[in-house]
């Protein structure tokens, strides 16, 4: 019966020498606090100290009462009335009109849910790269030769 007595069971002693958990917990305290303190070093020693500006007080609102600024409002408010009522071109290659704003309001009225509604219709997905090779423009090969010329103004 030799290998019935290695497999005898042996408690292990309900006995803990409290003092290597006293130092051990005293050990990790004392590297937290170190870890705390370092990081405060640096941390004080690499962010320069600001301090808070005070409050100010804002000066208070003043009324405008000289005549060329009163001008200058009344020709703002002109221009901006003006430029808000008037027909005309708005970019240079006269593609974009320039609708009075009571006239753009009515048109939006009268278009009802279709008044955001995309210009153009939507295209459809391309289903493989040669889709889109396909409907690439290309130019032509006498179009590379003879480059369009610009209006000189």
């Amino acid at each position: 019966m030799p290998a019935e007595e290695h497999i005898r069971y042996v408690p292990e002693s309900a006995n803990v020498d409290t003092r290597v958990v006293l130092w051990s917990a005293i050990g990790a305290l004392l590297l937290l606090f170190g870890a705390i303190g370092g990081l405060y070093a640096v941390y004080d020693h690499g962010v320069p100290v600001r301090t808070v500006p005070l409050p100010q007080e804002f000066p208070q609102p003043r009324v405008v009462t000289h005549q060329a600024d009163i001008a200058e409002l009344h020709r703002l408010a002109a221009a901006q009335s003006q430029r808000l009522n008037t027909w005309g071109w708005a970019n240079d290659q006269h593609t974009l009109v320039q609708v009075p704003i009571d006239r753009a309001m009515k048109l939006v009225v009268q278009k009802g849910g279709e008044a955001y509604a995309p210009l153009l219709p939507p295209q459809g997905m391309l289903t493989s790269p040669t889709a889109g090779a396909q409907n690439a423009i290309t130019p032509s090969p006498g179009a590379a030769a003879n480059p369009p010329s610009e209006k000189q103004p």
